[in-house]
């Protein structure tokens, strides 16, 4: 009775640990599938921790500071579907200002999403046809709104940065798209927030971010 009890308890442990790994599994194929180069890492908070070691979508992805890209899968994809966004308007590299990083929402107690390697802080875009585009600089804040999302945009880069922050807002691949226009947080980066893997039945969703 206990060997049969005993192999009993077993057989759950070994199905929710397969249940457990399911999800992980499954998006990092997700990655192989879109040509992504990854290895695993470890990070505390990350459910699905990736290092990118190679182009997202045919983008190269540069830190300001040092480090490599350590991100939650379920963002890595996100950002390997956004990529031909970005590419077909001349980006060839994205620098981001910030990815994984413990810390709290500000003003608040509340963990940001980049504790989660769920968020990213997309600073400046960079190709030979469009030279070297900075939010904080380029980007034309106050244009667009729910029914006309681009606006009137006065430069070809603030054009440039408007037609993106669109199409990113209304790809369905991100949770949160915010820009300038959001608060003075964000007044020199595009904040860019997938949900976890295990909560998005399908790659694309339904709604479009907030912008």
């Amino acid at each position: 009775m206990r060997t049969v009890l005993a192999l009993a308890l077993g057989l759950v442990a070994a199905a929710a640990t397969a249940a457990a790994a399911a999800p992980g599994d499954h998006c990092k194929r997700a990655l192989d599938a879109r040509g992504v180069r990854w290895k695993s890492a470890a990070r505390p908070g990350i459910a699905i921790p990736v290092e990118i070691d190679g182009p997202l979508g045919g983008v190269a992805w540069h830190h300001a500071g040092k480090g490599a890209l350590v991100i939650d899968c379920s963002l890595a994809v996100s950002l390997a579907e956004a990529g031909p966004y970005l590419v077909a308007l001349g980006v060839e590299r994205a620098t981001f200002s910030s990815a994984y990083a413990r810390r709290n929402v500000r003003g608040t107690s509340r963990p940001s999403k980049h504790s989660y390697g769920l968020a990213i802080d997309v600073a400046r875009f960079t190709g030979a046809s469009i030279g070297d585009l900075a939010v904080v600089l380029d980007y034309e804040q106050g244009l667009g709104d729910a029914v006309d999302c681009l606006g009137q945009p006065a430069t070809q880069g603030g054009a440039i940065l408007k037609v993106l922050q669109c199409q990113l807002v209304r790809s369905g691949l991100f949770h949160l798209v915010l820009s300038p226009d959001y608060d003075d947080a964000h007044h020199d980066h595009f904040h860019l927030e997938a949900k976890p893997w295990v909560e998005r039945p399908t790659i694309r969703a339904d709604r479009p971010a907030i912008h």
